[in-house]
């Protein structure tokens, strides 16, 4: 007859039951392959169907009424490759077959995937009941629905102010092949309320300062280059990284006009009697390419993810195809490799002033910043210009391995000029 079980032999016997619990939980929940294969990033075509449904949806801003949004293959296709380059190493996928949207996002987690996979069908008010599937585990529609509530709840804890998702899509109607939507676009911005977990949320207070004060001395003491007034806004800030974010903020306000606040949560309402028409900077000569520095330092800041550095190849694809630049109509259209030398530069100071690691040295470096320490003046030989076909023929698309390899030369610049 065999003894019974002691309390040690019992306890391993629960400690064994439990962990093997959870490996089977998280076989269940993840995979060894993504469900979303590896995307090429967005085309030129991709980026302008974007940008013409961003046109389309901002209207509502402006009437208060919502509008309506179709999204067929092309669109989806743009969005999907959009998502997945500028939230990289994340994959998400949307497509309509059979009258079924499928929405797919695969995230890595060690050496594992989580896939998620949503699935709706029909017309709704507001979004439609998705069907929502973790792994191979099915969730039931309470927990869908408690899902989404958990991650409104997350964005407004970073200091979003984005209402809840009803609101924005107003009814969904889902046809053989697209899905069209009413949706009303929140005041504020997008991007701010995408930003990664553990980046700050903006200062608007101290945004507002910095503008103010940036604004008060302009009119004293008129400087017309980006790196005199970066000084500015450096000293006028804590050195800290929420004190460097909201300089660079201010100073994006200060260079693109208080109308592009949106972009960084719309912080203009702290700006108040201080908000003035955009002041004409100069980076190595130009305006546009102070602009560009001044946007994606600010972007960078505020997303503190791969979006900003996706902004600057998306803008530059728009270009390709347009007879006026986004930024600056009057200067060269078509992809320009020193506006995105500008980009690189903005993003990489930016990531320096807020690790609190390295801004120390940087801010003390950039407190007598002149123009070849934001972009180089062996940036300006750089390919300007190039249309779409030209781009194609030389570089393939921004994960070509040729284009690749161009970028890789132009951070190696960046680094040679001291920016990081």
């Amino acid at each position: 007859m065999s003894a019974p079980p002691t309390r040690g032999h019992r306890w391993r016997l629960a400690l064994a039951l439990i962990v093997g619990g959870v490996l089977a939980l998280a076989l269940l929940l993840t995979s060894s392959e993504p469900a979303v294969p590896d995307s090429r990033h967005a085309t030129a075509e991709q980026v302008a169907a974007a940008r013409a449904l961003v046109n389309q949806a901002r209207q509502s801003r402006a009437t208060g009424e919502p509008v309506e949004l179709t999204l067929a293959e092309a669109e989806l296709a743009a969005t999907s490759a959009m998502v997945t380059q500028g939230f990289a190493p994340n994959r998400f996928d949307a497509r309509v077959e059979d009258g079924v949207l499928t929405l797919t996002g695969s995230r890595p987690m060690l050496f594992r995937w989580i896939n998620i996979r949503a699935q709706a069908s029909g017309a709704s008010e507001g979004l439609p009941t998705f069907a929502v599937k973790i792994g191979a585990l099915p969730l039931p529609d309470w927990f869908s629905q408690w899902g989404l509530a958990l991650i409104q709840r997350r964005m407004a804890a970073q200091g979003g102010t984005l209402p809840p998702i009803d609101t924005i899509v107003r009814s969904m109607r889902i046809g053989p092949d697209s899905v069209t939507a009413r949706v009303l676009m929140p005041q504020g911005s997008l991007l701010a309320h995408a930003r990664t977990t553990g980046v700050p949320a903006v200062d608007e207070d101290m945004v507002g300062t910095i503008y103010c004060a940036l604004a008060q001395r302009q009119r004293g003491e008129p400087a017309p280059l980006l790196a005199q007034q970066l000084r500015r806004a450096l000293a006028a800030s804590q050195p800290s990284p929420e004190g460097h974010s909201a300089a660079l903020i201010a100073l994006a306000l200060f260079s693109l006009g208080p109308e592009a606040a949106e972009l960084f949560g719309g912080v203009d309402g702290t700006i108040g009697t201080c908000a003035a028409r955009p002041v004409t900077l100069t980076l190595q000569g130009r305006a546009d390419w102070a602009k560009h520095w001044a946007l994606s330092a600010a972007l960078e800041t505020t997303t503190g993810s791969s979006i900003s550095a996706a902004i600057g190849e998306w803008k530059e694809l728009a270009d390709s195809l347009e007879s006026d630049p986004l930024l600056a109509p009057k200067d060269p259209s078509g992809f320009s490799f020193v506006d995105l030398a500008s980009d690189r530069s903005g993003i990489k100071i930016a990531r320096r002033l807020t690790d609190p690691e390295r801004m120390a040295d940087t801010r003390a470096a950039l407190l007598g910043a002149q123009d070849e320490d934001l972009l180089p003046a062996a940036a300006l030989a750089l390919s300007d210009g190039l249309t779409d076909a030209q781009f194609a023929a030389r570089y393939g698309a921004t994960d070509d391995p040729r284009y690749e390899r161009k970028v890789a030369s132009i951070d190696a610049m960046l680094r040679r000029g001291g920016i990081d």
